[in-house]
């Protein structure tokens, strides 16, 4: 090995949760309670029950708990399976430079490892720290090194599998392995193909998720393949185990795109300083970053549609003053209101928004009345970024509200409880027993 794959090696087989640092431990923990709530909310999506079936086909078995669904699968079908329904309303977790999100990869892939294996919370918990860190670095490498940019199931399939080879207690050798493993069999994921044209695919999370988690299998049966180009890319390596980059993650309080959210929290902000009447408004300008701006569809026919537009989820907060998981399903894409009041959004590119993106998202939002007026906010960010992050009571208001229709309030707040006292837990089912049928 290299000194790079060394010092990479030798993080992930060591890290325990109870050699990191305070801040590290509490976002785990809020990590993982935030991923449970918006599993269970994206239960009930198309998306998620389409992944639920193939898994169920290709990967029987009773090893993990297939989330609120009743029932089990192999370690591999339950990874797919959670991770389709943690990533179906887009409200999962994200991290700035990687343009992407790691929960939804690495805290299915890993849930299912630690059920098969009977392991303790505090391991599990470890297990996430060695995936997220591992993941990021490699998504930061790969966006400055590659010329596709690649979603979220790319680099998050390597971010699954150093989670899980801490957990499987693989060698140094073995680990390594397991990394160039999911790097070759990752999904290559393009994701602005998505956003032109939206579609249940997404950034390919529940794909990442399976290929990181049988990666690790495969290594430790003595499979496989041509060496990680990580050791080249990743600069980062250095600073595994004291800079923490899991503490910069951000979390997302609207149910559609990350880059459409600055600008629908300029239109809430603008409705609520200036008291608008929805029916008082002539049209709305948005001015953003290139890739926000390619977030036009203005008819959503579904739920997928909704996430990948900018105009109908600012045209909603406008008339109800937020963006709720109804306004982006069922009733809510047919709404004639919001469709039409979405017909007079435009959207154009600012230079300055530009160049400052990713390591910020901003948005310039100007809605003019029919009276003459121009109420204009911006820059403006959308709330939980790492400058701005969430408390706990906001992320627990969260979790209640997205799990709360689903199952009862004392069986939400128990559940809630259980995820607190993870780090206390001295075998992970304690927890996947309250996941299975949330509606005992």
């Amino acid at each position: 090995m290299n000194p790079v794959e060394q010092a990479l090696a030798e993080f992930v087989t060591s890290v325990h949760y109870q050699d990191l640092p305070t801040y590290a431990q509490r976002q785990l923990i809020r990590a993982l309670g935030d991923l449970v709530g918006v599993s269970i909310a994206g239960l009930g999506t198309e998306s998620a029950n389409i992944v639920l079936r193939l898994a169920g086909r290709l990967f029987p078995g009773n090893e993990a708990t297939v989330v609120g669904r009743g029932r089990t699968c192999s370690a591999a079908g339950a990874a797919m399976a959670n991770a389709a329904a943690a990533s179906a309303l887009d409200l999962d977790d994200g991290y700035r430079p990687a343009k992407g999100h790691p929960g939804a990869i690495v805290v299915p892939a890993e849930l299912a490892s630690a059920e098969k294996n009977g392991s303790s919370g505090a391991d599990f918990l470890a297990a996430i720290a060695a995936g997220y860190e591992t993941g990021l670095r490699t998504a930061v490498a790969w966006h400055t090194s590659r010329e596709t940019y690649h979603g979220s199931g790319s680099w998050g399939s390597v971010g699954a599998a150093a989670a899980c080879a801490r957990l499987a207690e693989l060698s140094p050798e073995q680990t390594l392995q397991a990394l160039a493993i999911a790097e070759f069999h990752a999904p290559l994921a393009p994701t602005m193909a998505s956003v032109d044209h939206p579609s249940t695919a997404k950034n390919a999370v529940y794909w990442g998720a399976v290929v990181g988690l049988t990666a690790v299998e495969l290594a430790a049966e003595g499979f496989t393949a041509p060496p990680s180009t990580l050791a080249s890319v990743v600069s980062s390596v250095d600073t595994l185990g004291t800079d923490w980059w899991l503490e910069r993650i951000y979390y997302k309080f609207m149910p559609c795109c990350r880059w459409a959210q600055p600008a629908v929290a300029g239109v809430v902000a603008l409705r609520e300083n200036h008291g608008i009447d929805p029916e008082s408004i002539q049209r709305v300008s948005i001015r953003t970053f290139s890739a926000a701006a390619r977030l036009n569809v203005t008819s959503p026919k579904t739920t997928v549609d909704a996430q990948y537009s900018l105009p109908f989820p600012a045209a909603c907060a406008l008339l109800h003053g937020n963006l709720s998981v109804a306004h982006i399903t069922g009733n809510g894409l047919t709404d004639p209101k919001a469709l039409e009041l979405a017909s007079r959004v435009d959207m154009s590119t600012d230079s300055e928004l530009e160049s400052r993106f990713p390591e910020e998202a901003l948005a310039r939002v100007t809605v003019i009345l029919k009276d003459g007026r121009e109420l204009t906010i911006g820059p403006i960010a959308a709330s939980g970024d790492a400058d701005t992050p969430p408390t706990d009571a906001e992320l627990r208001s969260k979790f209640m509200e997205l799990s709360q229709p689903v199952l009862a309030s004392d069986k939400a707040e128990a559940l809630h409880q259980r995820i607190l006292g993870c780090p206390e837990l001295t075998d992970i089912r304690r927890l996947t027993e309250l996941l299975g049928d949330l509606h005992q």
